[in-house]
């Protein structure tokens, strides 16, 4: 998975439980503590990696990052559709 689509699909997903600012600082942050800040592709594994460091930041933003990382990882290494789809719409 391009690492520009994980990241801009997770900041759509937190900014449902914190602010934009908040969600994007703790993106940047766990990029850059995952050791992915000049990766372009994420593998699965990498994106598990970048969960983990999320869900460092503690709070609504660690129980969706964990709860990504267990339930919303597809087969192919991306993040699954039910996950990126807010709760509230349905998916088509």
């Amino acid at each position: 998975m391009l690492k520009t689509q994980a990241v801009a699909e997770l900041e759509a997903m937190l900014m449902r439980v914190t602010s934009t600012d908040r969600a994007r600082d703790a993106i940047r942050r766990a990029v850059r503590s995952s050791g992915l800040t000049h990766a372009t592709r994420l593998s699965s594994n990498d994106l598990h990696e970048l969960l983990a460091a999320l869900a460092a930041e503690g709070g609504p933003i660690q129980d969706l990052a964990v709860e990504i990382a267990i339930y919303g990882i597809d087969d192919a290494g991306g993040i699954a559709r039910e996950f990126r789809t807010p709760p509230d719409q349905d998916a088509a």
